[in-house]
């Protein structure tokens, strides 16, 4: 099974985050981002700088800092990223952390998502008129840790499969956030072993 990651970031929630203020100039100056930038959107409500690795979009109620490059460095990056950020603004009153990843998934074996989702294929078979050619997903919530978790795994294109993870926790203060924040790798390192495990033969 070939796993590939689309997607990875780190969500900060509150109710009054300052777009206003975050403009790439500011990045730079508090040592948040430390590329050139080669996109950047600021307004009033909205803040978007994107650099060759990174990018970070904030608006009233969140921040989120993403990966557009995958490699260790990068992905461990995102969390020294949302500590600085935090550092700086701090009359952000924070509510909420969130992680996500999106994953695309190239199974050996077809249709591995039947064998791990469907409990009784003779009735899902009766009821699609025997099509056997029919796709199945799933969604799943659990606690992992600290964290709510949902998972949504889609079928695709040429047999190929979509895990997209979201790991969400209240914080009640601000060393609450920063002890979250420091789950984000780990975050990605549980999805990747939580899909080899739901899905390897």
């Amino acid at each position: 099974m070939e796993l590939i990651l689309n997607r990875a970031n780190i969500v900060l929630v509150a109710p009054n985050h300052k777009p206003d203020v975050v403009s790439k100039e500011w990045l730079s100056q508090k040592n948040i981002l430390d590329e050139t930038p080669t996109n950047f959107e600021h307004r009033q409500n909205r803040s978007l700088v994107e650099t060759a690795n990174y990018s970070i979009n904030v608006v009233q109620q969140r921040m989120t800092v993403s990966a557009k490059n995958y490699d260790e460095k990068v992905l461990s990056s995102l969390q020294t990223i949302a500590n600085r950020y935090i550092e700086e603004l701090p009359d952000v009153s924070y509510n909420a952390i969130g992680f996500n990843s999106n994953w695309t998934i190239v199974p050996t074996t077809p249709s591995p998502l039947k064998a791990t989702f469907v409990a009784n294929q003779s009735k899902f078979d009766e009821i699609f008129h025997g099509n056997t050619k029919y796709d199945i997903g799933g969604i799943v919530y659990y606690v992992h840790d600290i964290f709510q978790v949902r998972l949504i795994v889609v079928p695709h294109s040429d047999n190929q499969i979509i895990a997209d993870f979201n790991y969400h926790s209240d914080i009640a203060n601000r060393e609450q956030l920063k002890e979250r924040v420091s789950w984000s790798t780990k975050a990605i390192e549980h999805a990747s072993d939580t899909i080899r495990k739901l899905l390897e033969d």
